[in-house]
C-alpha cells in the first residue's frame, strides 16, 4: 500500500500471498490430474473443488485486515477498492453474459472472475493511493 505499510497491511500480506501461491498451486495440480479420465466420481468433484479453498481464505484475510486496521483512511481506501473491484466484475461479467447469450461469444470460464476481481482491485487500489497522494 504505502512505502511503509502498516502492522495490519504487513500482516494481510503475510496472509494473502502464501494463499495466492496455494491456488495456482491446487489449480495446476487440479487442472493435470483432471486431465486424466483415471479419476472417477466423487473425487473429480473434491479435486476441482480444492483450488477455491485457497481464495476462500483470501475472502477471511481481507476481512481481517479490514478489523486489524487502525488506520481510518487506509480501512476506507481498501473498502473503496473492494467496491470498485465488485462493481468492475460485475459489469463485466454482466456484459460478458450478454454477448455470449445475444451475440454468440465464447464462453467465459467462471474461475476467472476471482482473478479478474483480484486485479480490478489492484487497480482501483493503484488508483486510491495516487488519488490521495
Amino acid at each position: 500500500m504505502a512505502n511503509n505499510p502498516s502492522p495490519a497491511m504487513r500482516r494481510y500480506m503475510w496472509r494473502f500471498w502464501p494463499l495466492m501461491g496455494g491456488y495456482v498451486l491446487l489449480a495446476l495440480l487440479a487442472t493435470r490430474f483432471l486431465s486424466t479420465p483415471d479419476l472417477l466420481g466423487g473425487w473429480r468433484y473434491l479435486l476441482a473443488v480444492l483450488p477455491a479453498l485457497p481464495l476462500v481464505g483470501v475472502i477471511i484475510a481481507t476481512g481481517l485486515y479490514l478489523m486489524e486496521e487502525a488506520d481510518e483512511f487506509l480501512r476506507a481506501r481498501m473498502v473503496e477498492a473492494l467496491l470498485w473491484a465488485l462493481g468492475a466484475v460485475l459489469v463485466i461479467s454482466t456484459v460478458w453474459g450478454f454477448l455470449e447469450a445475444l451475440a454468440g461469444a465464447p464462453q467465459l470460464p467462471l474461475q476467472w472472475l476471482f482473478p479478474l476481481f483480484c486485479a480490478a482491485m489492484g487497480v482501483a487500489e493503484l488508483i486510491g493511493r495516487w488519488r490521495y497522494r
